[in-house]
């Protein structure tokens, strides 16, 4: 059963910000609710650095608050280990840490309050990179020389210091995270142009709809209209 409103909205990605990092620009974001406008302007946070997509979408996906009840729902609800774990010498490794799915996605709530509290562009650097690596697959984790932890390495040995201890709070320290009023904007299906989606976290909703939908309930996104922002364009795939 869903805990708390699932509802459906209509959001136009609006800004990808302008803090570019090893050719992604990271957190935060921002985007135009369409459908309740208090909740305007909207900053989004992307959990998702296993997702690629390009062109200008529409898709759909589910809004969720983050409670126990609607990890299923989410996109990465039925992970059991974060890829990613930080060693003796406060290093990033490609090993498993052990922890559950809501676990993680505290995580990501922590990481993303601190976001709210700097502006300071290394730091929103940082603090992005450490919230890819929550969620981030075996695959997309890479190491020292490429993947998510390789554009790490390759900011340098203080920048890894920073989001290994960032991430070793989130792994942590979650069970102290007041996730009150986050939710979770998750996929459903592929865009209209058929690529993945990824996923986001927000605490901007201010307004609820009257009606709650079922959990299959699914809404549409509107047009990407600043695609970098969401968009993974890594270094080998520039020209």
């Amino acid at each position: 059963m869903v805990s708390g409103s699932a509802f459906a909205d209509s959001f136009t990605f609006t800004s990808p910000g302008g803090n570019p990092w090893d050719g992604v620009y990271v957190n935060p974001y921002q985007a135009t609710d369409n459908t309740q406008n208090p909740n305007n302007p909207l900053t989004i946070y992307c959990d998702d650095w296993n997702t690629e997509f390009s062109g200008n979408p529409t898709w759909n996906a589910t809004v969720l608050p983050v409670t126990p009840g609607n990890v299923p729902y989410f996109k990465y609800g039925g992970v059991t280990s974060d890829a990613v774990s930080v060693n003796s010498a406060n290093q990033l490794v490609n090993s498993p840490f052990s922890t559950t799915a809501y676990d993680l996605y505290l995580g990501a709530v922590y990481l993303d309050q601190l976001m709210q509290g700097t502006s300071d562009a290394t730091t929103q650097q940082e603090l992005s990179a450490a919230n890819w690596l929550l969620f981030v697959t075996s695959a997309n984790a890479g190491s020292s020389t490429s993947g998510l932890i390789g554009a790490i390495d390759n900011s340098g040995s203080t920048f890894e210091f920073a989001v290994a201890g960032y991430l070793n709070s989130a792994q942590n320290d979650y069970a102290s995270v007041d996730a009150t009023g986050w939710d979770v904007i998750t996929p459903v299906g592929n865009a209209s142009n058929g690529s993945p989606m990824q996923e986001f976290l927000t605490d901007n909703f201010t307004g609820q709809p009257n009606q709650v939908p079922e959990p299959s309930a699914v809404i549409l996104l509107g047009t990407i209209v600043g695609l970098l922002g969401l968009t993974k364009f890594r270094r080998g795939r520039q020209a």
